[in-house]
């Protein structure tokens, strides 16, 4: 055995977050190889608002959702639903929930996704000047929009939250509104920007930037779906469905939403559901905004992609089934209608697969059963946002430097 050869890594999942985290392994001369089944960033990854949101901090988790869980289960109309028809599933999972939205455990879970991140920020900054994205980074700062005095009275705790975990944001009058987007269809009461926040006008693109990047650095890709891991002699096998084997040093999972079909060949199991997230888009309506926009009260996002104008937001808690809920893309169409002067429907309608854990933050850390093995999955709707720090998590813990801001991401916290 040549004790000199680099530490061999193999990344299952090829997303946002296990392209990221392949690359940053990549970049200190490990031997990487990235496996899937699809092609990279072509799954969720795709769909997302495309926003880098180091300001969404404040986590589904509330007593007010707790309180709200009756209206939940039958309301298809709400920025926040749960899938009744799959109730009997996800009810262990609820019960976490439930359990996690406590004045005490919301005001933990707050500080802890605060933590990450503001170093998230600062690492996703660092990735923009490593590599050229050219026009796929835009600068404009996102834009929250309250209808109401009551609807922007009510977010004003969330926003006093944010500004005490140093999140800079400044608050507009619906005059600065309607001079920075003067194409909404209504007045609005009052606006927050949040100061440099980012996003990309193309997530499928923004994968695969950072995939050729992974390439060029003489990173290898598999388009292979992983159906077996084993430990032999203290390396991990991988075989996949042709029957391939691959041997490696160390295994890092980030397989999102699926993350549970491999760890249950480790004997361990997590209380993951997945956030349902649909996006319309809408073709012929390009450069109607200039940057990401929420209206709060409807838990919408409407971002400025190169396509045209998607409307995305909104958590529908369930399974991963490819059932498209009509009566909550029907409700987004039609507030988007209301909030600008469009009247066409939508060109396409997209569902995907936000893996989601009970306390609202992902699972970073090495697996119980085998040390060799390393989880990285569960970050919600904050995927694109988490990325690049997440990957640089999982490289501290392959060269065994510890950070106490990172142990409560541990897979040990449920067990």
């Amino acid at each position: 055995m040549n004790k000199n050869a680099p530490l061999t890594i193999g990344v299952i999942g090829s997303g946002v977050i296990g392209t990221l985290t392949a690359y940053t392994l990549k970049k200190k001369n490990y031997s990487v190889s990235l496996f899937d089944e699809n092609l990279p960033g072509t799954q969720t990854s795709m769909g997302n608002a495309g926003t880098f949101a180091h300001y969404a901090c404040i986590p589904i988790n509330s007593e007010d959702n707790f309180k709200k869980i009756p209206f939940l289960l039958f309301s298809d109309s709400s920025p926040l639903s749960i899938q009744w028809k799959n109730l009997f599933s996800i009810y262990p999972w609820l019960i976490k929930f439930l359990q996690n939205c406590s004045k005490e455990k919301v005001n933990n879970i707050i500080t802890q996704l605060s933590i990450i991140l503001q170093k998230a920020s600062i690492a996703n900054n660092n990735l923009f000047n490593e590599i050229n994205f050219g026009s796929l980074i835009n600068n404009n700062e996102t834009l929250y929009l309250y209808e109401t005095e009551k609807d922007f009275l009510r977010d004003k705790k969330n926003n006093d939250l944010r500004k005490s975990k140093n999140i800079d944001l400044t608050e507009i009058s619906s005059r600065e509104i309607n001079e920075i987007e003067p194409n909404l269809n209504k007045n609005f009461y009052r606006g927050t920007l949040f100061k440099g926040s980012k996003f990309t006008t193309n997530p499928l693109k923004f994968v695969n930037k950072i995939y050729e990047e992974f390439l060029k650095n003489n990173g290898k890709f598999f388009n292979k779906k992983i159906i077996k891991i084993k430990n032999e002699e203290n390396k991990i096998i991988i075989q996949d469905n042709l029957n391939d084997s691959y041997k490696f040093d160390k295994l890092i999972i980030c397989t999102g939403s699926f993350s549970n079909k491999l760890t249950n060949m480790l004997g361990e199991t997590f209380p993951m559901i997945s956030e349902r997230g649909y996006h319309l888009m809408y073709n012929d309506c390009k450069n109607i905004i200039s940057r990401p926009i929420s209206v709060v009260n409807q838990g919408m996002y409407y971002i400025p992609m190169e396509e045209g104008l998607r409307a995305a937001g909104t958590v529908e808690i369930g399974l991963n089934d490819k059932i498209i809920n009509t009566k909550r893309t029907n409700w987004m169409h039609k507030n988007t209608i209301s909030n600008f002067n469009i009247n066409n429907d939508p060109n396409k309608v997209w569902l995907g697969y936000r893996p989601t854990l009970p306390d609202s933050l992902p699972v970073i850390g090495k697996s119980k059963n085998n040390e060799n093995i390393i989880y990285n999955f569960g970050h919600q709707h904050l995927g694109l946002t988490l990325a690049t720090i997440s990957g640089e998590i999982i490289l501290n813990i392959i060269e065994d430097k510890k950070n106490k801001d990172f142990e409560s991401l541990s897979p040990n916290r449920f067990n």
